[in-house]
């Protein structure tokens, strides 16, 4: 068997093993076998079908092996386009690296001695519909960056692997942020967390090796971070509102699949120049091997405000890493938790994205990237424009009035109802705010001896109203938190312009293969 066939083989056949075992993961999550540790950990008999599924990757384990088993989709999809093998054995060891930290220090498939009656459920904030997208789509984003890796070490150029991370990336992003600013009651779509920062750094390292065809070795330091990521949200290393059971064993395993992995990529990486190939009417193959004249020139010719970008973009992605791995540093060395918190990454961050704006609209100028570009624009704007919020926190009984955030408030007293499940129930106070009526509400969950905040907004062009219940009391009075935030449409609007821009090449690219290549005509015929 040929060195190239035998590594695709064994790609292959790893990714049919992982995948298996999350089938085999998920029927016992559909069908409540509760004597399994994890799935009574992360469902319940009566919860829904999709949540029960969603529960396969709600903890630390599942989400593992899921990682693992999408990473292995996309190696083995990639693999397809190889010729060097040693590129398709990067893939092939480190999916099963991955997989095997899975299994020997978070395996999902440990048996109780006694099985569970009901199931302790998952997380109650994590039973949202968002949750069956947000991490799927999010794994999906960061595995092709692995691809996009294999083609750097396979000598050709990522640039369609990474437009695939970069959509893919800020879809679970905007899903995930959009789930934020409407569930979790403290009125933000981005906290600076962590665990948020890390899929930040994959965005930013793939804009960063768009933007720089000349070193399509950059390519690598998207799938370098998605390492990173995971071993900070696996391990514990910082505190996070996202993080899961930690597992510090987790984590430092991870870590070790980082250093070989980077090594490994230092060792194979081909000698020589990067070069594009120029194939008349392509601007990039599926697998960014080609690219043409015009292409190359279009390139040279906006080199000079591409470079200006690209080094905004790799300033902002150096502050944030500084930001998210300091305290990580800091813990290891010095035995000292330490937090950055979001001032810090406002701060520095903001400055540097004003002074890209110029260049981004200059940007527009390239027909082939347009669209891509004006959803970052909108994005931006958005980002800019939420920054200008209101907040105030107010107290109201039934039928007072009073002022919040530059908005009239009337309260209109508080109920007791049902909650999202049948064995929840929920404290519910209706609130007239600027003429609408809403009605924000916190749920009890006995079993996790917590309260959850179910925010009320209402979203409308020039602004979103927002309003989270703190607590309520026997006589209709409630304390409540009302936001006001404007524009904030153009974050979502901004990030699904983004996502469809960094795919359209692509598309592209599929309309043209379909096309019926007409014969070239004779001298004669001429």
């Amino acid at each position: 068997m040929r060195p190239l066939t035998a590594a695709r083989a064994t790609l292959w056949a790893i990714t049919t093993v992982v995948w298996l075992a999350v089938a085999r993961l998920a029927a016992a999550f559909l069908r409540n076998e509760l004597h399994w540790r994890y799935v009574a950990e992360q469902s319940r008999r009566d919860a829904p079908w999709y949540y029960r599924l969603a529960g396969v990757w709600g903890g630390s384990e599942g989400s593992l092996l899921l990682f693992a088993a999408v990473l292995a989709l996309v190696a083995s999809l990639a693999a397809r386009r190889m010729q060097r093998p040693v590129a398709v054995w990067f893939g092939t060891v480190t999916v099963a690296a991955v997989a095997l930290v899975d299994l020997l220090w978070a395996s999902p498939f440990g048996a109780l001695d006694t099985p569970a009656l009901r199931g302790f459920g998952m997380t109650p904030i994590l039973e949202h519909p968002a949750m069956a997208v947000h991490p799927p789509l999010l794994y999906a984003g960061l595995a092709c960056s692995l691809a996009a890796a294999m083609v750097v070490l396979d000598g050709g150029l990522p640039r369609a692997w990474l437009r695939r991370t970069l959509a893919l990336v800020t879809l679970a992003m905007a899903i995930g942020g959009l789930w934020s600013y409407a569930e979790q009651g403290w009125g933000g779509y981005w906290a600076w967390d962590p665990v948020e920062n890390t899929s930040l750094l994959v965005w930013l390292a793939a804009i960063v090796a768009l933007h720089a065809p000349a070193r399509p070795r950059l390519g690598l330091a998207a799938w370098g971070f998605t390492l990173v990521g995971a071993c900070i949200v696996r391990s514990g290393a910082t505190p996070s509102i996202h993080g899961f059971a930690e597992q510090a064993s987790v984590g430092w395993a991870l870590l070790a699949v980082l250093g070989a992995s980077a090594v490994a990529a230092a060792v194979l990486l081909p000698a020589g120049r990067f070069t594009i190939a120029p194939v008349a009417g392509l601007t990039s193959t599926a697998d960014g091997r080609a690219g043409t004249r015009a292409d190359v020139a279009g390139v040279a010719g906006v080199a000079g405000v591409a470079g200006v970008a690209v080094v905004a973009v790799s300033a902002v992605l150096l502050l944030v890493a500084a930001g998210t791995l300091l305290p990580v540093v800091i813990d290891l060395f010095a035995d000292r938790p330490t937090v950055v918190r979001g001032e810090f990454f406002s701060r520095t961050v903001g400055p540097v994205a004003v002074v890209a704006m110029p260049f981004l609209v200059w940007r527009l100028r390239v027909p082939r990237a347009r669209l891509a570009h004006v959803g970052v624009l909108v994005l931006t704007l958005g980002i800019a424009a939420s920054t200008f919020d209101r907040a105030a926190q107010v107290v109201v009984g039934p039928g007072q009035t009073a002022t919040a955030a530059g908005m009239e408030v009337v309260g209109g007293g508080v109920t007791v109802q049902p909650g999202p499940r049948t064995d929840v129930q929920a404290v519910v106070a209706t609130v007239v705010v600027d003429g609408f009526t809403m009605r924000p509400a916190l749920v009890a969950y006995p079993e996790r001896g917590g309260v959850l905040a179910e925010t009320a907004v209402v979203s409308r062009p020039w602004r979103d109203v927002q309003v989270t219940l703190l607590d309520a009391n026997d006589a209709g009075v409630v304390r409540l938190i009302v936001r006001r935030r404007p524009l904030m449409w153009l974050v979502w609007l901004g990030a699904l312009l983004t996502t469809a821009g960094a795919l359209s090449p692509e598309w592209a690219e599929r309309r043209r293969s379909r096309r019926p290549v007409e014969p070239a005509s004779s001298p004669a015929t001429r």
